[in-house]
């Protein structure tokens, strides 16, 4: 039986050069983990555009009036950042079945209006029979689009979303919309579950958001923020006004 010839130390040498070069090609070749799909910081990946998620259906509405959501969202606080008057124009974009629509209501008062906007006719059903229940008289279902709230144009005083920013399939027509709507003086609401730290850990990633983020995409859409607050316990607010004469990016 015969034996193979060792390999000559020169031999050697290349041998081992070519393995090393193939072996670097294919880490470079790698494609790179998601920071999401195991450790790591996700701030040291490079920025990727943020794809929506999808719009929550109204058959799972319950979500949106579950037991302890008041104690555990502090509902009053964010009204109270909305600086409402009596006899104002407020819309909630994404009202689902009212839970903020109704509360506001009651701080507008009868002189006051609320649009209560949707893209889904049956959240509006659900939204009607919440506020006929509570006797809340001042409050409008809208039916919009995903790329129109159908709200009127610079005669609105508030603008609130809340927790429903991060669902817009098409949010650049729709951030024109809300700033044609706003009325000299008005500001827009905006609530989000953080993305960063684990405050909001128990809400899925894909429905929460970092603060630069928002900032990034809102103030590209001719937005300026007035104020941000973190007093909630598991969310962002941000306020923001209209440049006028600022248009967003075609």
């Amino acid at each position: 039986m015969s034996h193979p010839h060792p390999l000559s130390p020169s031999r050697w040498s290349a041998w081992l050069l070519a393995l090393l070069v193939a072996i670097g090609a294919a880490c470079a070749q790698a494609p790179a983990e998601h920071p999401a799909a195991g450790t790591g910081s996700p701030a040291a990946a490079a920025p990727t555009k943020r794809e929506p998620a999808n719009v929550m259906p109204w058959e799972k509405a319950d979500w949106l009036e579950r037991e302890g959501r008041a104690e555990n969202e502090k509902p009053e606080l964010v009204i109270q950042a909305m600086d409402l008057k009596p006899g104002m124009a407020v819309a909630e974009i994404g009202a689902g079945t009212g839970f903020f629509s109704r509360r506001i209501a009651k701080v507008v008062g009868p002189a006051g209006k609320v649009y209560a906007e949707d893209i889904q006719p049956q959240m509006l059903d659900l939204l009607k029979q919440y506020t006929a229940k509570e006797g809340v008289g001042n409050v409008i279902p809208v039916l919009g689009t995903e790329t129109d709230p159908k709200l009127p144009a610079h005669g609105v005083d508030r603008v609130l979303l809340v927790d429903v920013y991060h669902e817009f399939q098409k949010p650049e027509p729709m951030l024109a919309a809300i700033r044609d709507c706003l009325a000299p003086g008005g500001t827009v609401i905006l609530v989000e579950y953080r993305l960063e730290g684990d405050t909001a850990a128990h809400i899925n990633i894909k429905h929460r958001m970092s603060v630069e983020q928002v900032l990034s995409e809102w103030t590209a859409a001719g937005f300026t923020l007035v104020r941000r607050s973190e007093d909630l316990p598991s969310q962002h607010v941000f306020i923001f006004s209209a440049r006028r004469g600022a248009r967003p990016p075609a």
